[in-house]
Order: C-alpha cells, then structure tokens, then sequence
C-alpha cells in the first residue's frame, strides 16, 4: 500500500514537472530594438516605436510591459532600448532590457519647453483639407481646440483615440448652438509629406460622416511650419521605421488667442474639454455684460458697487472694459467679471439702475420764497 502511494506520488510529479517544461517551450522569445515614445508609470507600460520583429510582428508603435520596475524609473521618450519581447499566450512582457540615451535625431528629441496657461499663440500659416491656407487670426472670437496626429498611425490609443475623442467633442458640442458656434477644433498632421489635403479630407470624412469642416479642420503644412507650431506646445517627432514617433498634446485656447489648458498623454477625456470651452462660455459672456454695463454713461455721477470694482475674471480669459472719464466720477478700468451668483446680479441691478437715472431728469431747485408780513 505504502509502495502504491509512493509510486503515485512520483507519477505526479513527474507530470508536473513535464507539463512546466511543457509551458516554459510554449513561450516564444523575439528580439526588439526600437524607441521610446513615452512611459506611462501609473499603466505600467511603455510604448516603444520598433523595429520589424521577423516572423510576428511588424515595424509600429505599440505599449509593452516590462518585467523589471526599474525600467519604467530609467527609461526616458528618445531612449534607444533593446530587449527580448518574451510572449506566452495571452500574455508578454519585455526581458533583458537595454537602455541606452543615443537618438535616431538628438535635435528632434531635444527637450522643448512648454507653454504656460496665458501665454499667446504663435503666429503660424498652414495649409488645411481644402488646401486653404490658415492662421490664428481665423479664430479670433472662438475657442479653439488643437491637437497631432498623422493618418498612417498604426497605434489605437494614439492618433486614431485622439481623432475618436474630437468627434465626441464635436458631437457634444453641438447640444448647444451657443458653444457650438463660439468654439473650433483643429488637428494637425505631422507627417505633412505623406499627409497632403486631399488625403487628409479623406480621413476627416470618415469621422465626420459628411464633408463639412466649418467646425472641425484638418491642416498639413510645410514641416518647417509644422514643426514650429508642433514644438511650441512641447510636442516631440520624428520619422523612424517607416513610421512616426510622437507624443502627444492637446491644447484649449482662449477666443483671444491665449493657452487655457495643456493636456499631455492620451489620459484625458472629452467631457474635460467641453467642460473647458463651458466655462470658457461662460466667462466670455460675464465679460461682454461687464462691458456693457460699464459702457453706459449717466447724466448722474454714480461709482460703481466695490463688487463690480472688484471683479475678475481669472486669466487668460480678460477682456478689458474701460470706462469713458466724463461717465463717472473716477476713471476705473475692470477687466470682465466672474459669472457667479453674486456677482451677475449685482451688475444687473446696477444697469437698470443706470438706465433710470438716464431716463429721470434731476429736479431743478426752487428759489426760496418770502412769506408777507
């Protein structure tokens, strides 16, 4: 009995360890050299722009896992990596990793330094689907939406997710004709040599569904021009394996040409930008009714309420006002007002106020009269 269980017990184990050996062949092993694009920490991966791997893969842009922690704390976007691409079943991940700082293109790498919220957009002229040259002064009056893509990109959660994000905004914008037509987006291919008009009207008309780009644009450019837009939102590329290896940036501007919010990575959400060009709304239309109310003159000297004095709007969104010298009894200057509860109220009662005191003649003064004795 006892010899029974014993030779049970090896027969066991001798087919354990078969079937470990088994898996452990089952794992295919290929060897990858490429580029880092980007590393995304809190997803432990990184996206690496490869080479052709023979026989399973071939040359693209796409995330993978690393075994080790320590690459995601050494690897840096430009990094040349090598690394065996280990892949069991539904599962892979990268061994033996290299790390090395040499770039296909030191210059196009180079660290660029990013705009800050309030600063103007540059002055630049590209060409859009319609072969139609364009510049900022286009938008003036409207919030505008930028953001980089190329039409070849192999990569779902790049370019095509960026693209997909946009027709959600458009949609969801179109739920108010208001903000519909006080904002704009724009996408800015940086494959220009490949990405002409025509080919760029092609690829928007597959995400519009119709060939109206009144509200959404899509603009190609000399890569000069390109890449002197591109970069001064700290966007990063350059042609490798066929393909071409970017970051990623979005950017909400103000309608008077100013850096609202910068969005790095593909981790934001199109909720987040039309909630942007919300307040954007908003704050533009507290603004004009500043304006308004501070445009009228009275025949009455009258100050304005210390709230109404005191009213801001927060930058970049200013429009100034200025009030007429000859209106008050102090020349004050305000720049918009917050579209809030308190504020709004109080400016509307201060114009109807105005509005009385124009309509009102003042009373004009009766001579004292002597009584007879």
């Amino acid at each position: 009995m006892n010899r029974h269980a014993s030779y049970l017990l090896a027969l066991f184990a001798l087919v354990a360890l078969v079937a470990c050996g088994h898996r452990a062949t089952d794992a295919k092993r290929y060897e990858l050299k490429g580029t880092i694009v980007s590393v995304d920490r809190r997803g432990e991966t990184v996206t690496i722009a490869h080479q052709e791997i023979p026989g399973y893969m071939e040359a693209m842009a796409m995330p993978f896992k690393p075994k080790d922690s320590w690459v995601l704390d050494q690897a840096q976007p430009g990094n040349r990596i090598q690394a065996t691409l280990v892949v069991d079943g539904l599962r892979s991940w990268l061994e033996n990793v290299v790390i090395t700082q040499e770039t296909a293109d030191n210059t196009a790498v180079a660290s660029a330094a990013e705009p800050e919220p309030g600063a103007a957009l540059p002055d630049f002229t590209l060409t859009n689907q319609d072969g139609k040259r364009i510049a900022p002064g286009d938008y003036r009056g409207r919030a505008l939406v930028v953001t980089f893509i190329y039409t070849r990109c192999p990569v779902p959660d790049y370019c095509p997710l960026m693209t997909n994000h946009f027709a959600e905004i458009s949609q969801a914008t179109k739920a108010d004709a208001a903000l519909y037509d006080k904002t704009h987006l724009l996408s800015v291919s940086v494959d220009p040599e490949y990405d002409t008009p025509q080919v760029l009207r092609e690829y928007g008309a597959k995400y519009l569904g119709a060939t109206d780009f009144k509200h959404w644009e899509f603009a190609t450019g000399k890569p000069a021009e390109v890449k002197k837009f591109a970069t001064w939102f700290g966007l990063q590329y350059w042609p490798e394996g066929g393909q071409i290896v970017h970051s990623l940036r979005t950017a909400v501007i103000a309608p008077d040409g100013r850096l609202v919010k910068l969005y790095r990575g593909n981790d934001w959400q199109p909720a987040e930008i039309v909630a942007d060009l919300q307040g954007l709304k908003a704050a533009m239309a507290s603004a004009m009714l500043a304006r308004k109310v501070f445009t009228i003159s009275p025949r009455r000297n009258w100050s304005a309420p210390s709230s109404i004095r005191a009213a801001r709007v927060v930058p970049p969104m200013a429009y100034a006002a200025t009030v007429p010298p000859k209106s008050l009894t102090t020349t004050q200057t305000i720049v918009g007002a917050t579209a809030n509860a308190e504020t709004i109220p109080t400016i509307t009662k201060s114009a109807k106020r105005l509005r009385r005191s124009r309509r009102t003649p003042a009373a004009s003064p009766v001579a004292p009269t002597s009584k007879a004795p």
